[in-house]
């Protein structure tokens, strides 16, 4: 029996293995977003990249996945969670998949929206760049997918490619899951298909409705304001340090030629 939870949300994410094949669900918990959390979780999406994309290091395994991905009982495959669709099949073959599958010119244009604009924006780049260890580890994270996936260097090759890696993608979860481990779910359809895929009543409460890009955005500009703030604490001090030592150089020269003239009158 599922737990009477008041809150849709928090109904959808209870204890549960799950994999959301989606690149854009609010099923289950989505790990991505949460990846601003710990710092950590960067640096090893970073190793678990560079050995799938450019065979740097061993691929990972479960014992890798449960370090990153232990505290979650679901993965919203959102990026780059969902470039290791497969890995995470076979990691966690026991898990039930769960495939959200949008209108492709509506995820191109949100795609276009949320992911290729802040990819390729100045200000966060600018940020990313004089904040190396914080904001710079994250953006590395999406620079190596981008490289690895699109190998885009400019908003319009990921443009040109996009559509077609989408559509790898789906085949590519399709083809991999157990026929009897997969849902092909469309979120029109409300809880009733999804409850009994996965053995749960279904709820009183309503099912969710998110503003998917409505979070992102908010998680953008907040990360942005804290790389932000992470350059001023980390500049300022020198920057006054420095100005303070060239005032105090400053006022010793106009002294010492006050003095010398003093001397010579």
């Amino acid at each position: 029996m599922s737990p009477n939870f008041d809150d849709s949300r928090a109904y959808m994410r209870q204890r549960y293995n799950v994999l959301c094949g989606s690149w854009a669900t609010e099923l289950g918990t989505n790990k991505s977003k949460d990846l601003f959390k710990k710092i950590e979780d960067a640096d090893m999406w970073i190793e678990a990249q560079d050995a799938k994309f450019f065979n740097k290091g061993e691929p990972y395994t479960r014992k890798e996945w449960d370090r990153l991905l232990g505290d979650y009982s679901a993965v919203s495959a959102d990026l780059p969670a969902s470039f290791f669709a497969e890995d995470l099949i076979q990691a966690y073959p026991e898990s039930k998949v769960i495939l959200v599958e949008r209108d492709i010119e509506s995820w191109a244009k949100s795609f276009e929206e949320n992911i290729i604009q802040p990819l390729f924006s100045r200000l966060i780049n600018f940020v990313s760049d004089w904040d190396p260890l914080w904001l710079g580890r994250y953006r590395d994270v999406q620079h190596r997918w981008k490289n690895g996936v699109f190998q885009a260097k400019t908003p319009d090759m990921m443009r040109a490619n996009m559509r077609d890696i989408y559509r790898q993608h789906y085949a590519l979860v399709r083809r991999v899951t157990p026929t009897n481990q997969l849902l092909e779910f469309q979120l029109k359809d409300g809880w009733e298909p999804l409850c009994k895929f996965l053995g749960w009543e279904i709820p009183s409460t309503p099912f969710p409705r998110v503003n998917d890009a409505v979070s992102l955005n908010e998680l953008l500009l907040r990360a942005t304001k804290k790389g932000a703030t992470n350059i001023l604490k980390r500049y300022v001090p020198w920057i006054v340090t420095v100005l303070g030592a060239g005032l105090g150089i400053r006022l010793l020269v106009k002294r010492g030629w006050s003095l010398a003239g003093s001397l010579k009158a």
